[in-house]
Protein backbone atom coordinates (compact mmCIF):
# COMPACT_ATOMS: atom_id res chain seq x y z
CA UNK A 1 0.00 0.00 0.00
CA UNK A 2 1.21 3.26 -0.50
CA UNK A 3 1.97 5.91 1.70
CA UNK A 4 -0.21 9.09 1.75
CA UNK A 5 1.41 11.93 -0.21
CA UNK A 6 1.61 15.24 1.89
CA UNK A 7 -0.78 17.96 -0.10
CA UNK A 8 -0.36 21.74 -0.40
CA UNK A 9 -4.25 22.96 -0.97
CA UNK A 10 -4.32 26.27 -1.94
CA UNK A 11 -7.49 28.85 -1.65
CA UNK A 12 -6.31 31.52 -4.21
CA UNK A 13 -8.79 34.55 -3.96
CA UNK A 14 -11.30 35.05 -6.68
CA UNK A 15 -9.81 38.18 -8.54
CA UNK A 16 -6.51 37.03 -8.84
CA UNK A 17 -4.96 35.26 -11.46
CA UNK A 18 -1.50 32.89 -11.70
CA UNK A 19 1.60 33.49 -13.08
CA UNK A 20 2.02 29.99 -15.36
CA UNK A 21 6.26 30.32 -14.71
CA UNK A 22 5.39 30.74 -10.96
CA UNK A 23 2.73 27.78 -10.76
CA UNK A 24 5.04 25.84 -12.39
CA UNK A 25 7.90 26.51 -9.56
CA UNK A 26 6.10 25.85 -6.97
CA UNK A 27 4.29 22.59 -8.43
CA UNK A 28 8.13 21.60 -9.11
CA UNK A 29 9.78 22.57 -5.70
CA UNK A 30 6.28 20.86 -3.66
CA UNK A 31 6.66 17.31 -6.23
CA UNK A 32 10.75 17.56 -6.33
CA UNK A 33 11.86 18.47 -2.43
CA UNK A 34 8.78 16.86 -0.47
CA UNK A 35 6.96 14.36 -3.03
CA UNK A 36 3.78 16.74 -2.17
CA UNK A 37 0.79 17.45 -4.59
CA UNK A 38 -0.89 20.78 -5.18
CA UNK A 39 -4.10 21.20 -5.06
CA UNK A 40 -5.93 24.76 -6.12
CA UNK A 41 -9.06 26.15 -4.82
CA UNK A 42 -10.96 29.68 -5.69
CA UNK A 43 -12.12 31.63 -3.03
CA UNK A 44 -16.04 31.65 -3.07
CA UNK A 45 -15.39 34.70 -0.18
CA UNK A 46 -12.84 37.76 -0.34
CA UNK A 47 -9.51 36.84 0.51
CA UNK A 48 -6.84 39.13 0.92
CA UNK A 49 -4.08 36.74 -0.32
CA UNK A 50 -3.88 33.09 -0.92
CA UNK A 51 -4.31 30.49 1.79
CA UNK A 52 -2.41 27.81 2.05
CA UNK A 53 -3.53 24.70 3.78
CA UNK A 54 -0.72 21.87 4.27
CA UNK A 55 -2.62 18.69 4.39
CA UNK A 56 -1.64 15.43 4.69
CA UNK A 57 1.08 13.60 6.59
CA UNK A 58 4.09 15.86 7.23
CA UNK A 59 7.13 15.94 9.44
CA UNK A 60 7.04 18.71 11.91
CA UNK A 61 10.47 19.25 10.69
CA UNK A 62 9.59 19.14 6.50
CA UNK A 63 6.71 21.08 7.34
CA UNK A 64 8.59 24.31 8.84
CA UNK A 65 11.31 23.86 5.75
CA UNK A 66 8.34 23.37 3.06
CA UNK A 67 6.34 26.23 4.48
CA UNK A 68 9.79 28.33 4.38
CA UNK A 69 10.63 27.03 0.25
CA UNK A 70 7.18 27.75 -0.62
CA UNK A 71 6.02 30.87 0.76
CA UNK A 72 7.82 32.83 -1.48
CA UNK A 73 6.70 30.54 -4.44
CA UNK A 74 3.16 30.73 -3.57
CA UNK A 75 3.37 34.59 -3.79
CA UNK A 76 5.69 34.65 -7.55
CA UNK A 77 2.96 32.39 -8.47
CA UNK A 78 -0.38 33.78 -8.37
CA UNK A 79 -1.09 38.36 -8.42
CA UNK A 80 -3.56 40.45 -7.76
CA UNK A 81 -4.46 44.07 -9.50
CA UNK A 82 -6.95 45.20 -7.08
CA UNK A 83 -4.20 48.16 -6.28
CA UNK A 84 -4.71 49.70 -9.60
CA UNK A 85 -8.52 50.60 -9.39
CA UNK A 86 -7.97 54.21 -8.24
CA UNK A 87 -11.17 55.02 -6.82
CA UNK A 88 -12.40 58.63 -6.95
CA UNK A 89 -9.35 59.76 -9.84
CA UNK A 90 -11.21 61.43 -12.81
Amino acid sequence: MNAPQPVLLLVVPADWSAVPEGLTELRRCLGEEYGGVLTLRMATTPLRSPIAHYCGLWDRAELRLARRDLTPRINAAFFSLAWLQLNGVS
